[in-house]
């Protein structure tokens, strides 16, 4: 496997698996509640995922698209991208924030909860100065030491009830799947986007986003088997990795901060820096004062999430929002071209 592959199948895990994903909310919030139907949303997603993730950046890459913005104006055209594009960062941008504050909060309340705002950004930071390299390296040894800490669990409790299939039998499920795809397809492709001008080739790509396709897919799969297994200790828990870790080991819940602080300040890092590159090059900016200043607007909105939670779920919403417009219009697109 080449370099261009791995950073591509880490960056495209990194934001399927999503900012909190070791804390485990946001999979028992989509997947596990619905027992086995949230298993098949796990598969729809994963598959959704890899399909319109290689599909998409294939496009960008025969087209020379390098960003966002590029490609709105591929799908939309000039009168409407720009404020798509603008839409989209902000979102994007305080999404991060409400990432930083939603961990934060079921931590902690008062001072310390604002320190554990600090803290992941001052690792954003450190990531951010060092560059590229630096971020995918981290974030290729947080995956690795997630699958670890989930296999760990999961052969600590071996057996997992399969729920029956009557159980939430609707189409709860199938939505929650969607929603779930659309705000993660968007931040695939945030991350990909600005390594897709130094691939050689079609074949990276494939290679690339099969691997991180299939690295969410076992990863969401050991977790929802996890939440699973201890459902009824975890299925009101802001936080139930953290919850069965200090069960399982001595300190297990301080182990599990100190991973959950490493892996937000990498993907903060992560998302800031493809977010600010392309606008840097577009609007001919300083990237240094440029990616300061989302640092700062992230960590703004996450103050501003903490003290009133309700925001966090109106941006959240919002670039999940973005997503399902891209998703859908890429879609046409190609339906069209068939």
């Amino acid at each position: 496997m080449d370099k261009y592959t791995w950073q591509i199948a880490a960056l495209f895990a990194g934001a399927a698996l999503g900012g909190t994903y070791l804390g485990g909310y946001e999979w028992l919030r989509f997947f596990a509640y619905f027992g086995s139907w949230g298993t098949l949303g796990i598969v729809c997603a994963s598959v959704g995922l890899g399909w319109f993730g290689y599909h998409v950046l294939i496009v960008c890459h025969r087209h020379g698209i390098r960003s966002l913005h590029d490609l709105y104006l591929h799908c939309f055209g000039e009168s409407i991208a720009p404020t798509l594009s603008a839409l989209t960062h902000f979102f994007l941008l305080t999404y991060a924030g409400v990432i930083a504050s939603q961990y934060a909060g079921s931590f902690a309340t008062g001072t310390v909860a604002w320190i554990m705002i600090v803290i992941p950004s001052l690792i954003a930071v450190f990531f951010l100065i060092g560059g590229r390299k630096r971020m995918i390296t981290g974030a290729s040894v947080i995956l690795s030491t997630g699958f670890l800490l989930f296999l760990l669990i999961f052969m600590e409790q071996l057996h997992v009830p399969i729920p029956s299939l009557s159980y939430q039998l609707n189409l709860y499920w199938l939505i929650h799947a969607f929603l779930y795809l659309a705000l993660h397809y968007l931040l695939c492709l945030v991350f990909c986007l600005p390594l897709i001008s130094r691939i050689p080739d079609e074949g990276t790509i494939r290679w690339g986003v099969g691997l991180g396709s299939l690295s969410f897919f076992v990863l969401a799969m050991l977790g929802q088997a996890i939440l699973l297994a201890y459902w009824h200790d975890v299925h009101a828990s802001p936080m139930p990795i953290r919850f069965i870790l200090s069960q399982l080991i001595p300190f297990g819940d301080w182990l599990h901060v100190l991973l959950s602080l490493f892996h937000i300040g990498i993907w903060l890092a992560i998302l800031i820096s493809s977010l600010a590159l392309p606008v840097s090059v577009r609007h001919d900016l300083q990237l240094k004062p440029l990616v300061l200043v989302m640092v700062g607007t992230m960590f703004i909105v996450a103050l501003i999430s903490l003290i009133f939670p309700r925001s966090a779920s109106l941006l959240a919403t919002g670039a999940t929002y973005c997503g399902i417009l891209l998703l859908l219009r890429m879609y046409w697109i190609k339906r069209k071209q068939t």
